[in-house]
C-alpha cells in the first residue's frame, strides 16, 4: 500500500512518529491541509482517540474526513525491522515520538530509550533514501550556563551530570548530527514547555491545569522558558519546507517564572491567585517525607525544574523565520478555556 501511494503520489510522502501523542497530534492537524500523503506510525497497542478529539476541536464537522486523511502504521522505534517496513516509500519524516520522563529511578532505561530509538530511525531514514529528517528535541538537551541565556550553542555546554531525561535527549540528538555526517538532511528543534489543548488531562502539560485547579495557593521559585503549541508546529513545518537545514533551533516564546505562570493558569479557572512561595529548601523537605509515606515519588529532577533557572534565547529563530511567536499569557487563556470546557464534560 505505501508503495503504489508513493508511485501515485511521487513527490512527497510525509512520515510522523508520535502522531497518538500531544505535539504529534497537533502536528498532524496541521500537515493534512497540505494535501500530501501522510503515514503516522503507532505502536499495535496504542490508541488514536486523543488525536481523533484533537481534531474533532479544531475542525469540528470536518474533522472526522480530515482524520481520515492518515494511514496509520504499526510499529514500534524501539524494533528497527518494523521502522523499515513502515516508512516504505517516505520522503520526509518528522519525529516526534518522545516520553517526557522525570522519573530518576531507572535511569539506565530511561536514557537507552531515547537513544537507541532515535539511533533506530535515523539509520532506517539513511536506508530508505528520506530526503528531510526533523528531530524534536528538547532544550533539556542543552547545557545551563551558570549565567546568562541559554542558546542553540549550550549544546556543547552540557552536563552529564544532568537528570537521566536530560541525558537521554542530548544523546539522541547526537544521533541525529550523526546520521546528517552520514548525509541525512536535518532540521532539530529544542521546545521549552508546549501548552496547548489536549483531551488527555492527565499527561503532558495541560496536566498542570487540574493540578492547580487543586492547589492554587503555592508557587514554586524557579523560571521556565514556555510555548504555543501552534507556534512549534507551524516553526517546524515551515523549517522543513524551506529551511535552513542542518541547524539547530531553540523554539520559545517568554521565559516566566512559575509565580507569573501560575497566577495566570489561575485567573483563566477562576481560582485564587498564588501566595506562598515553595523555595527549594521547602520542596526538598517535602520531598523527603512525601516519599518516605507515597508511592508517588518527587524526583530530584521535578525539584530542580520547579526550583531552577531557565532562560532561552529565541533569536536564532525569529531571525531565521520572520516569526513572531504567540504571547504565552494568551496561549494560558486560551487552553484555561479549553480546560474547563474538558472538566465539565468530564
Amino acid at each position: 500500500m505505501n508503495f503504489l501511494l508513493y508511485e501515485l503520489y511521487k513527490l512527497i510522502m510525509i512520515f510522523v512518529t508520535g502522531g497518538t501523542g500531544f505535539l504529534g497530534g497537533h502536528l498532524l492537524s496541521e500537515l493534512v491541509k497540505l494535501n500530501e500523503p501522510i503515514l503516522a506510525l503507532k505502536r499495535p497497542t496504542s490508541k488514536t482517540i486523543n488525536t481523533e478529539k484533537l481534531f474533532s476541536y479544531k475542525f469540528g464537522r470536518e474533522g472526522a474526513s480530515l482524520f481520515k486523511k492518515i494511514q496509520w502504521v504499526d510499529g514500534d522505534i524501539m524494533d528497527s525491522w518494523s521502522l523499515s517496513e513502515a516508512m516504505q516509500g517516505a520522503t520526509e519524516i518528522y519525529h516526534c515520538a518522545a516520553e517526557v520522563d522525570l522519573r530518576d529511578d531507572n535511569p539506565d532505561s530511561i536514557i537507552s530509550t531515547a537513544e537507541k530509538g532515535t539511533e533506530n530511525i535515523v539509520n532506517a531514514a539513511l536506508s530508505s533514501g528520506v530526503e528531510k529528517f526533523c528531530h524534536v528535541s528538547s532544550v533539556a538537551a542543552l547545557g545551563n550556563p551558570p549565567e546568562g541565556m541559554i542558546t542553540e550553542e549550550s549544546f556543547e555546554d552540557f552536563s552529564f551530570r544532568n537528570s537521566p531525561y536530560a541525558i537521554g535527549k542530548h544523546l539522541a540528538e547526537q544521533q541525529v548530527w550523526r546520521a546528517h555526517a552520514e548525509g541525512l538532511n536535518v532540521v532539530v528543534v529544542c521546545p521549552t514547555i508546549i501548552l496547548g489543548p489536549w483531551s488527555d488531562l492527565s499527561n503532558g502539560s495541560i496536566s498542570m491545569f487540574p493540578f492547580i485547579d487543586k492547589i492554587s495557593k503555592f508557587y514554586t521559585c524557579g523560571t521556565m522558558g514556555f510555548v504555543d503549541v501552534a507556534d512549534v508546529v507551524e516553526v517546524i513545518i515551515r523549517l522543513m519546507k524551506n529551511g535552513p537545514y542542518n541547524e539547530r533551533f531553540n523554539v520559545t516564546s517568554e521565559n516566566l517564572n512559575f509565580k507569573d505562570f501560575f497566577s495566570a493558569i489561575s485567573n483563566g479557572i477562576n481560582k485564587p491567585l498564588p501566595k506562598h512561595e515553595l523555595n527549594s529548601f521547602m520542596l526538598k523537605t517535602f520531598q523527603f517525607f512525601n516519599n518516605l509515606a507515597s508511592k508517588q515519588k518527587i524526583t530530584n529532577t521535578m525539584v530542580e525544574h520547579a526550583t531552577g533557572r531557565h532562560i532561552f534565547s529565541n533569536t536564532k529563530v525569529r531571525e531565521a523565520l520572520k516569526y513572531e511567536f504567540i504571547p504565552v499569557r494568551q496561549t494560558i487563556a486560551a487552553t484555561a478555556k479549553y480546560y474547563l470546557n474538558e472538566r465539565g464534560n468530564k
